[in-house]
C-alpha cells in the first residue's frame, strides 16, 4: 500500500469518531458542570417533564410517585421568550408517605438552548435554572435549581417524532422547622431523569420518565411520572417559524 493510501484512511474515519469525541465531551462536560454547582431541581421530588428544547407555549399535566417523597399531581406552563429561550411556571400538590404532611408546590423556571443538534453535534443542550417553594405541614421546602437536559430527536413516519432525553440536575435544600429542634436544614439533593417526549400530533404530546434522586430532605426518591402536553394549536405556525 502507498504512503497516499496509508494517509488517506485515517481521514475516511476521522469524522465519525471526532464527531463521537465531541458528543461525549460536551455530555461529560454539561453533568461536570451541574453536579459539583450544588443547585438544581424542581420544588419537590418529582420529574422535570423537561425535554430538550424551547417551547413556544405549553400546557403539561402530569402524576409522579417518587419514593419517600410521594404522590406528585403538577401543571407546567411554559412560555417560550425566544428560540432560545423559555419560562416555566410549576404548580401541584404532594402527598408525602408522612401522614398529614401534604404540600403545595410552586416553582419558576428559566431555559436557554445552549446547542440544537445539528450533523456534526446531534445533541441538543438546554440549561435550566430557577426556585422552586412547597409548603405545608412538617415544614417548608426551597430549592434552588440548575440543570441540563440533553437529547435528540427522532422525526417517524405518520408526523410521529420521538425524543429521548437525559436531565441531570443538583440542588441546595433549605427546609425549614424539618430538624428536631425547629430549625433550618441545609441539603445537598442530586437528581436524574431519564425521559422520553413522544410527539402523537403537532400539538399533542406524551412523557414518561424515571428519576433517580438523592437528597437528606427524602431519602428515597427514586420513582416514575407521566405527563400530557398541549400546545394551543393557533401558535403552531409561530413555532414553525421558529424551527421546533
Amino acid at each position: 500500500m502507498s504512503k497516499a493510501a496509508r494517509r488517506s484512511l485515517p481521514v475516511a474515519h476521522s469524522y465519525p469518531v471526532d464527531a463521537i469525541r465531541r458528543i461525549v465531551g460536551r455530555a461529560a462536560l454539561a453533568v461536570g458542570f451541574v453536579v459539583p454547582a450544588a443547585l438544581g431541581a424542581q420544588a419537590w421530588a418529582y420529574p422535570s417533564f423537561q425535554p430538550p428544547r424551547v417551547i413556544n407555549r405549553e400546557f403539561n399535566f402530569g402524576v409522579a410517585d417518587a419514593g419517600d417523597a410521594g404522590t406528585t399531581l403538577i401543571f407546567q406552563w411554559r412560555e417560550g421568550l425566544s428560540n432560545r429561550s423559555q419560562l416555566g411556571l410549576d404548580v401541584g400538590f404532594a402527598d408525602p408517605k408522612a401522614k398529614g404532611n401534604g404540600k403545595f408546590v410552586l416553582g419558576g423556571q428559566y431555559g436557554y438552548l445552549f446547542t440544537q443538534g445539528n450533523a456534526e453535534m446531534p445533541l441538543d443542550f438546554l440549561g435550566t435554572a430557577g426556585i422552586g417553594f412547597a409548603f405545608g405541614d412538617g415544614g417548608n421546602l426551597v430549592r434552588i435549581p440548575l440543570g441540563v437536559s440533553i437529547g435528540h430527536r427522532f422525526p417517524l413516519d405518520q408526523g410521529f417524532a420521538i425524543t429521548p432525553y437525559v436531565h441531570p440536575r443538583a440542588s441546595i435544600d433549605i427546609c425549614s422547622d424539618c430538624s428536631s429542634g425547629g430549625g433550618n436544614e441545609t441539603d445537598l439533593g442530586i437528581d436524574f431523569d431519564i425521559g422520553a417526549n413522544f410527539e402523537v400530533t403537532k400539538q399533542l404530546s406524551f412523557r414518561v420518565s424515571a428519576l433517580f434522586g438523592g437528597s437528606d430532605t427524602f431519602g428515597d426518591s427514586d420513582g416514575f411520572g407521566i405527563s400530557l402536553a398541549w400546545s394551543p394549536p393557533q401558535l403552531s405556525k409561530v413555532s414553525k417559524l421558529i424551527g421546533r
